[in-house]
């Protein structure tokens, strides 16, 4: 948990690229984030690294998340999940997301996903042990049924690896097919993924909070540390975070708030 709260702190301080200040604004430029290794796979239920929590926390939104002051907010979820009874989690959903295959995003995305997460064959099913079932209201509402009473729920709906998927598209699929095409509701769309040589994002100009002021986003593995510092130093690349914690204000949006990105990357509206 200190290592969780104190990633989050850190993720925090500096960003990628954030929520538009500008929605009316067209996404632009291109930034490339270096990270020591590849991640081993982009299907974000099935693992426990770094590098796959930072790349797939672009393409994919949770129900809830935490905000720059960590604490914990709605996200796909219109509202914070309420406990209806002592084993039973209320979640009212977020209405008008699509996926970025156009899919819409409702409660069988989030039944879908729950009960796909706590499968014992994907490396994230221990944090979500607890999950029973999960049972649709009605489009836009679910019930989490879980085997025991699960105060951490709320906290543990924030991690990335309880992103939503597409239950269409996903239907019958492996993690393999999954990784090669990570379909989310997040900020960004994956492009294409050269092994061991980049990961290609691209901003969703229909994006449920606004398109990213970023239209290009390259993750680039780097194993030698001295490269990677000298890449990061020399202003070529990013350094390796989270998206999980923007902050509505930062340089890629031009507020007030600016810190100096490399020149490289460096937005219009950042003196």
């Amino acid at each position: 948990m200190v290592r969780r709260t104190l990633s989050a702190v850190l993720t925090a301080a500096i960003l990628i690229a954030a929520r538009a200040a500008d929605v009316d604004a067209a996404p632009e430029g291109k930034i490339v984030i270096a990270q020591g290794v590849d991640p081993t796979t982009l299907d974000t239920m099935n693992q426990q690294e770094t590098p796959a929590s930072v790349v797939t926390g672009h393409i994919f939104d949770g129900l809830v998340e935490r905000d720059n002051n960590l604490k914990i907010v709605p996200a796909l979820a219109s509202e914070l999940p309420k406990l209806v009874a002592p084993t039973i989690w209320e979640v009212k959903l977020r209405k008008g997301v699509k996926f970025h295959n156009g899919e819409e995003f409702n409660a069988e995305s989030v039944k879908f996903s729950l009960e796909r997460v706590k499968t014992p064959a994907l490396r994230a099913s221990s944090n979500f042990r607890p999950i029973d079932r999960v049972e649709v209201m009605d489009a836009s509402t679910v019930r989490v049924h879980t085997s025991k009473p699960w105060p951490t729920f709320v906290s543990i709906m924030t991690f990335t690896q309880a992103a939503m998927y597409p239950a269409k598209a996903y239907a019958g699929k492996d993690s393999a097919f999954i990784s090669k095409t990570p379909i989310g509701t997040g900020p960004y769309r994956f492009v294409k993924w050269s092994k061991d040589e980049e990961i290609v994002l691209e901003a969703d100009p229909g994006h449920w909070r606004g398109s990213p002021r970023i239209k290009t986003v390259v993750f680039r593995p780097i194993p030698d540390d001295a490269v990677r510092v000298a890449a990061l130093q020399n202003g070529e690349t990013w350094p390796s975070i989270s998206r999980r914690t923007w902050p509505t204000s930062s340089p890629i949006t031009g507020s007030s708030s600016c810190r100096r990105p490399p020149a490289s990357a460096r937005c219009s509206s950042c003196s």
